[in-house]
């Protein structure tokens, strides 16, 4: 059985919602019908990037935003976007922005935190 966009469109959806959560490949897998090996070389096909990369991507990216828009120490933003330790979090997060975590709240931190409820309701009102 083949899998067809949709079911691969499916698994990305899954990555996207389920990004802090620990995803295996076989997971991924099952949701279209195919075998390990077959799922990666078609969603690589398909998007560009093999699951894994779209995994640690959508990881980093809302670990950018947490970073920037968070007071919350930089282990708990680490195992909020999936990784179990600070070290592997460190390590990709330096790999694939070019600075450590830290580094990077410093740099792109507000002034002010303001939490984000406070800025919607302040938006709701003009």
């Amino acid at each position: 059985m083949t899998a067809d966009a949709s079911d691969r469109s499916a698994a990305r959806d899954l990555i996207d919602r389920d990004y802090g959560r620990r995803i295996t490949i076989a997971e991924l897998a099952r949701l279209t019908a195919e075998s390990r090996f077959q799922f990666i070389r078609a969603f690589r096909r398909a998007y560009g990037v093999t699951p894994g990369q779209h995994l640690r991507a959508r990881r980093i990216e809302r670990a950018c935003e947490l970073l920037t828009a968070t007071p919350a120490p930089v282990t708990e933003i680490g195992r909020r976007v999936g990784y179990r330790s600070l070290g592997t979090f460190s390590r990709v997060f330096r790999a694939a922005v070019g600075e450590s975590p830290l580094a990077y709240r410093r740099r792109t931190r507000k002034a002010v935190y303001v939490p984000g409820c406070v800025l919607r309701m302040y938006r709701a009102d003009r």
